[in-house]
Order: C-alpha cells, then structure tokens, then sequence
C-alpha cells in the first residue's frame, strides 16, 4: 500500500509541473540562447547584404552563400554583383577576389576588424558566451521565437572599427546580421537557411 501512495504521491507532482503557471517555468534568456545556437554543427544558406556608408551614393547590394562547420570554419561567397569569397578556417581567413584582387591569406589577429567581427560571429554561431564576452558586451532583448543579441566591443582596438554587432534570429537560427562601423557605414546581412 505505501508503494501505492508513493506511485500517487509521484502522479500528482508530474501532473502539477505539467500544469505550473509560467511564472514557474524557467525563464528564456542568455543561457538557453547559446544552448540553443551551440547545436548547429554545420549548415549553409543563402545571403542577401546591403551595404551603406558616407561615401557611398546609393546602397550596394550583395548576394550569395554561406556554409558553417562547428566551431571554427566560415565560408561565405559573394556571387553578385562581383564574386569574391571570405573563408574562415580555424585562425586563418582567406579573401579572395576576380581579377586583378587576387588571394590574400592571413591570421585573423592580424586585422582588428575582421578579428572582432569573426569572434562575435564565431562565438554566437557556438553559442560560446565567454568568447563573446572576452571582446564584446553582451545583452539580449526579445523572445525565443524573436530575439536580438546586441555586442558592443569592450576592446578600444575593435572600437575604432566597430560600434555595435546586432544578430537577430528565432530558435537557434540567425536570420539577421547588422554591423555598424564607427565611421557610419553600416552592412546588413540577411540569412535565409537552406531547404534540408
């Protein structure tokens, strides 16, 4: 019979949890972001960019794709209107242009911006929060299904370049990146993931 009571005891607790208010679920934040987006081991979709900036007269619009393979390897390549290709591989980038702009290859040290740029993106693709918050400061508004993670460079290397790194997205799925200089200028990324 105590067997009995305990089964009971055990059936009214599951069926009160089922059943707690929100108020007694755990709250959405930071920590189920990152866990969320560190699932991601590889992937790829198509981009479309906008470009602006003081000394341009009119927007420039780019397109192409991007393919991810955790943690550390980012290929994204412009097919319009010029094709050029930007490839992370570990600490070594790749940039390679048509025509005359050649390959050049190089450690991602050694450009502060493109350092900064990779981490913030590198450690939110991961979900790696202390990576982030060694270069940027990091806040979170929205929901689970519409969220923006906002990082502000804390490096005054990276600030001289960048102001703010704005990653938008639902789930563990970014579909925005807005990068806005100091000088400005100002490049939006939006993300459309592939069909699997």
């Amino acid at each position: 019979m105590i067997f009995g009571a305990e089964v009971g005891y055990a059936a009214v607790v599951l069926c009160l949890l089922a059943n707690a208010p929100a108020w007694a679920q755990p709250a959405w934040g930071l920590a189920q972001l990152m866990q969320s987006l560190a699932q991601l081991h590889a992937g790829s979709a198509s981009f479309t960019e906008r470009q602006t900036s003081p000394v341009l007269s009119a927007p420039l619009i780019s397109a192409g794709t991007l393919t991810y393979d955790a943690p550390d390897y980012l290929r994204k390549v412009t097919i319009s209107p010029v094709p050029e290709s930007f490839v992370l591989d570990h600490d070594r980038v790749t940039l390679s242009g048509d025509g005359a702009a050649g390959t050049h290859v190089f450690a991602v040290n050694q450009d502060p911006r493109i350092a900064g740029l990779v981490e913030g993106i590198r450690g939110t693709l991961a979900g790696d929060l202390p990576a982030l918050e060694q270069v940027y400061t990091v806040s979170l508004s929205g929901s689970a299904a519409s969220w923006q993670l906002r990082l502000q460079p804390t490096q005054p290397a990276l600030r001289r370049f960048v102001q703010s790194l704005v990653i938008s997205g639902s789930e563990g799925r970014i579909t925005v990146i807005d990068a806005v200089s100091s000088d400005g200028s100002d490049e939006t990324m939006t993300i459309r993931a592939d069909a699997p």
